[in-house]
């Protein structure tokens, strides 16, 4: 993993573009630092840290799909057809990251539930369902957090591979977080973004060419809520791995 952390921006809040980023990467910047050494954390729990993250890939295309047609109702179709064009590219993500994990034995059908991963799901499927503003922060800030996942999640399979000595077998998994962090990800974020560079706080921003009419407060709302999610999510992840790694669980 690159461990140069992300700048932050100042605390001026300059746009809401800006804010979004800035309160996205103090979370994104924590748990990288948390993630830096692998190596306390067992291979179990390393493991287990996979299959809950293939629950967020699996429920992505419905998030995806439900913020498009919520955002279908802005007075131009530039953002539905955006995150229809995301939702495209990522339709069968889900089944190729399952069978990649089934190729190391990791089967994720025998996972067992942990609620802070229901509760987080659920939670961004209720964002993806609000206002279309809203719901553009929520889709913005899940983006940008997501390169940020298959960054630390390449190398938490590359950290197991190793140990179990799967390396052959497991290209296909390394290969699903290298397809993502070729540019997919990157573009997901930067053609949102680009609906929010320089908006003011507060305000209405009227329909201008492409971009609808944007109410940026609950822009903001939306992106927060989202961010907050994620961040209870990862503390509550990475308090459960290091956990079972100090302890003589074996298993999930």
């Amino acid at each position: 993993m690159n461990q140069v952390s992300i700048a932050v921006e100042s605390e001026s809040k300059a746009c809401v573009y800006s804010e979004i980023d800035r309160l996205n990467y103090a979370f994104i910047n924590d748990c990288k630092a948390q993630l830096a050494d692998l190596g306390p954390y067992t291979t179990a729990a390393l493991e287990w840290l996979m299959l809950e993250h293939y629950q967020f890939s699996f429920r992505n295309t419905k998030f995806l799909a439900t913020a498009a047609a919520v955002t279908e109702t802005f007075d131009t179709d530039a953002i539905h057809k955006e995150l229809l064009r995301n939702l495209a590219e990522e339709n069968n993500h889900a089944a190729i990251y399952k069978a990649a994990l089934k190729q190391i034995d990791l089967d994720v059908d025998t996972r067992k539930e942990f609620k802070s991963t229901t509760v987080f799901l659920d939670t961004i499927g209720r964002l993806s369902s609000g206002m279309p503003s809203s719901v553009l922060g929520t889709m913005f800030a899940t983006e940008t957090a997501a390169i940020f996942e298959h960054e630390v999640f390449k190398d938490v399979s590359e950290e197991v591979l190793r140990r179990r000595g799967l390396e052959a077998r497991g290209q296909q998994l390394v290969g699903f977080h290298d397809m993502h962090l070729s540019g997919v990800e990157q573009s997901h974020r930067n053609e949102l973004g680009v609906f929010l560079e320089g908006l003011e706080f507060d305000t209405i921003v009227e329909r201008q060419f492409d971009r609808p009419t944007i109410d940026t407060t609950q822009v903001v709302v939306g992106a927060e809520q989202a961010i907050a999610a994620m961040k209870t999510w990862w503390s509550d992840l990475l308090t459960e791995a290091r956990a079972a790694s100090t302890s003589e669980q074996t298993s999930f």
